[in-house]
């Protein structure tokens, strides 16, 4: 085996130096979403499945349905599977798969998402020739039918180098998972996934390679990011969990801005994730979502809270009284605009 390099908690096994060299590799890290893989397996074996210097790898969390016969019925012999000894969690998961990979280019997408046609031509031809240690593509947002909820922006004119991906991530996360890809040497050299950020360890991943190297942006939609009731981002949004890891990765993403701008950025952090939290709450009210509302509408007070100089209350409590009604009318007429 080869050495572990070690970053932020996780170390990233260098790949065996005797092993065949591969450009791509697709890891499908599943759990429990046999019902989602067969279309998610599918497309990636058409576009990859051809090439001998491409491998698709899943690695089954230890699943309780039957993830490995959607693999034989869908992968034609293209797709080798890996099943954890015992469910090792999601982040933990997406670390064995970098270990396991052995393409120069590794491309993380989960057994729920979604590649659209073109999708490995388009980012191979980004990379080719370029210093970016990762590359990303705009994004569609589907539901669990796979109908069009919205499509992710548009940061640059045309495909090229993002001049602005750093300031863009350290304040929020600008990157759906199945839209990007990362060159397995950024993985050896600045280290996988902290296992200490369950919820938020991408964008903190993400942040840190930014703060490493340039991102090329894709200019175009290539990939599906899957929004259904049973996946690990609504289960966390009706606690209000994901808006709680979310402050905490911005105090851990903060230590890669320069000290200069930390104070300014780590504010409009905070600021956007009161925004997000805040129409996260509304969104889900219109739902009928009552519990989940609230939940996202708590945590968005908190945000403001914690924004230097913001309200002076202590942001580890619920605002109560006159700074509580002062804070959401402010929230009301930030989501109206």
């Amino acid at each position: 085996m080869g050495r572990q390099l070690s970053h932020s908690g996780h170390s990233v096994l260098r790949g065996n130096e005797r092993r065949e060299k591969l450009r791509w590799s697709v890891v499908v890290p599943a759990h429990n979403c046999a019902h989602f893989l067969g279309e998610t397996l599918a497309e990636v074996v058409e576009q990859l499945g051809g090439r001998d210097d491409a491998e698709i790898i899943v690695v089954d969390d230890a699943s309780t349905e039957d993830v490995e016969a959607v693999v034989r019925a869908v992968g034609g012999g293209a797709v080798r599977y890996e099943r954890n000894a015992r469910n090792l969690g999601a982040v933990a998961t997406f670390n064995r798969c970098i270990e396991l990979s052995r393409g120069e280019i590794v491309h993380i997408l989960h057994g729920d998402d979604l590649v659209l046609p073109g999708f490995y031509v388009a980012m191979e031809m980004a990379l080719e020739g370029s210093p970016a240690l990762t590359a990303m593509c705009r994004t569609r947002h589907i539901d669990g039918d796979g109908a069009t909820l919205h499509e992710t922006r548009r940061y640059r004119e045309g495909t090229g180098i993002w001049e602005g991906a750093f300031d863009a991530f350290a304040v929020s996360n600008r990157v759906r998972a199945p839209g990007m890809v990362v060159r397995r040497s950024a993985y050896e050299t600045f280290g996988g996934f902290r296992t200490d950020l369950p919820h938020a360890a991408d964008w903190e991943l993400w942040t840190r390679m930014a703060s490493h190297g340039p991102v090329m942006f894709v200019d175009e939609i290539l990939a599906g990011y899957r929004k259904h009731g049973g996946s690990d981002t609504a289960h966390r949004m009706a606690t209000g969990e994901n808006i709680r890891e979310r402050v905490t990765a911005i105090g851990l993403i903060s230590g890669h801005v320069p000290p200069a701008q930390r104070r300014s950025t780590t504010r409009r952090a905070l600021v956007y994730s009161f925004v997000y939290a805040g129409r996260s709450s509304v969104e889900m009210a219109k739902q009928r979502e009552w519990r989940v509302a609230g939940a996202q509408a708590r945590e968005a007070v908190r945000c403001l809270l914690r924004a230097p100089g913001g309200v002076p209350c202590d942001p580890m409590t619920d605002a109560h009284g006159e700074h509580a009604s002062v804070i959401r009318s402010r929230a009301g007429r930030s989501m109206r605009v």
